[in-house]
């Protein structure tokens, strides 16, 4: 199916998928592979769970200023005005099921915690060149011993990267059947729409950025009728809920 086929067979039925998942409804489209359950599946998408860094050189940025990167987070624990808060995901309730899951937002489709960028300099610079960016910038803690239980993310129109800043041994993730190693200084980039869930077994705190880009599959003109359909009112109360 061409792009542009796409694009019309989402808006044709986006009436109905927005009903659906008001209602907490089984979404219209779905995942043959019962893994990969997203509550807003775009058909045709080739799907895998883990995308290798190497395809993606911008990861190459982030490894290369790891050093400044960590200097930043070090500078930023130091002071006690602003911290992390606990996470618990505003569409399905995402939590720790053991230990704690801090987040620190920096960007949200383009709405920017100025009070936590300041911080980060450096980091958002590199944030900013990242190309066909989308969705949500934020650092993550995971306390000793915290294990987040299985999960999904909302769409397959994106992928996940979580590059380390701290990682200490014992800290791994599982996307769909595949087990790998969250390594400091490294980035690792996955499609969350697939069950995925993370551990942190070690005795010191893990410290990653999360970035969200576009999937490389989807054209420019997919990208823009995605972002039209925010417009949605029902989708802007989703979106509400991020930024409370």
């Amino acid at each position: 199916m061409s792009a542009m086929n796409r694009v019309t067979e989402l808006m044709k039925h986006l009436p109905e998928l927005l009903r659906r998942d008001a209602n907490r409804e089984p979404p219209l489209f779905a995942s043959k592979d019962e893994l990969q359950y997203p509550r807003f599946f775009l058909p045709n998408v080739p799907s895998r769970p883990w995308h290798e860094p190497e395809e993606y050189p911008w990861l190459r940025t982030f490894e290369k200023n790891h050093a400044a990167l960590r200097e930043e987070l070090d500078g930023f624990l130091a002071q006690q005005k602003t911290t992390f808060k606990n996470y618990i995901g505003p569409l399905n309730g995402d939590r720790a099921d053991a230990g704690e899951w801090h987040i620190l937002y920096l960007d949200y489709r383009g709405r920017r915690w100025d009070e936590h960028c300041k911080y980060f300099s450096k980091l958002m610079d590199i944030v900013d060149g990242i190309p066909r960016r989308a969705g949500t910038v934020f650092v993550s803690r995971l306390t000793p011993g915290t294990h987040i239980p299985p999960h999904c993310g909302s769409t397959n129109a994106q992928l996940t990267s979580h590059f380390g800043l701290i990682g200490p041994p014992g800290v791994e993730m599982r996307v769909g059947r595949e087990t790998r190693a969250q390594v400091e200084g490294r980035g690792v980039l996955f499609d969350d729409s697939f069950e995925h869930e993370v551990w942190n077994r070690s005795d010191k705190a893990r410290y990653n950025v999360f970035i969200q880009v576009w999937h490389p599959d989807l054209s420019d003109e997919e990208i823009e009728a995605i972002r039209s359909i925010e417009s949605h009112p029902h989708l802007q109360g989703v979106i509400a809920k991020y930024l409370v």
